[in-house]
């Protein structure tokens, strides 16, 4: 049974080519209360062809909320800053355009980058205290995803929290625990009271952990590698009321079609919480 404290929510990634409406429609039919909108489609414009004020009477009519818009990449490379802060504040106007109040922001991943990890550190408590003016000043709340491949720059949760700690921010920065990530980077240790939003994916694939990748991520099913079900636990019984929301990349669940796509979900979400 899911606790009511956590509704349940569905990211664009997870069926990308239709129009909003229509995912608000999707999201809706599978008992979701929330979607994710993304900048990295086909179609970049975050909104699609649609007007906010239709994507907001839709949103009205099911009873659907836009959580968050997914992602500011690359926050935490301070030769991009300057850039970075008017990226974000165009984000901020799109994201109010449509009653939503949070942006996810991605760190480096790349494996040309060359900082030392105190120069990464240092780095991420500087991009923090760089957009909270900007986060505060507009009421959004900066949602740090780390990301658990070894060449990021902000593999850990733990790194991620410390920063928002030791820069005092916790008032604007929280979280994301994604299931995948946590698998892939191996981190024991989870942050209920700092996560702001979940994302789920399940894995079922013969590689070895450290050659899966996003197209790996599919709908969760009792043959699930990443231990979805154990994380959810184990962050809910320690108090998380974060929205949990899923995101499988995997260009096979995109290809679904809409009905197969509905049962997936809807048979996913049971599983992970009966």
């Amino acid at each position: 049974m899911i606790p009511k404290k956590n509704k349940l929510s569905l990211n664009r990634i997870i069926k990308p080519g239709i129009p909003v409406t229509e995912f608000i429609q999707l999201a809706a039919d599978t008992g979701c209360s929330g979607i994710e909108l993304r900048n990295d489609l086909d179609d970049p414009t975050i909104k699609g062809a649609e007007s906010a004020d239709t994507i907001q009477q839709k949103c009205n009519e099911l009873n659907v909320q836009i959580l968050t818009i997914n992602a500011l990449q690359r926050f935490n490379d301070p030769s991009l800053f300057e850039e970075k802060k008017v990226e974000i504040s165009e984000m901020i106007d799109e994201a109010l355009s449509v009653g939503c109040t949070q942006i996810i922001m991605c760190p480096v991943n790349d494996p040309e980058d060359k900082r030392s990890t105190d120069k990464q550190r240092n780095d991420l408590e500087a991009a923090l205290k760089v957009y909270a003016p900007i986060l505060k000043s507009k009421g959004i709340t900066g949602l740090i995803e780390p990301l658990g491949f070894p060449i990021c720059s902000v593999r850990y949760k733990k790194q991620a929290v410390e920063a928002i700690k030791s820069t005092a921010l916790e008032a604007v920065y929280k979280i994301v625990h994604d299931t995948f990530h946590h698998f892939l980077s191996d981190e024991k240790e989870v942050f209920p009271t700092h996560t702001g939003l979940v994302h789920v994916s399940g894995v079922y694939t013969e590689k070895k952990k450290t050659e899966i990748d996003d197209e790996d991520r599919i709908l969760i099913d009792e043959k699930d590698l990443v231990g979805n079900r154990e994380q959810i636990s184990l962050l809910l019984k320690n108090g998380c009321k974060a929205v949990i929301s899923y995101e499988p990349f995997s260009s096979v669940i995109q290809k679904m079609e809409i009905s197969e796509l509905k049962d997936g979900i809807i048979e996913s979400y049971n599983y992970l919480f009966s």
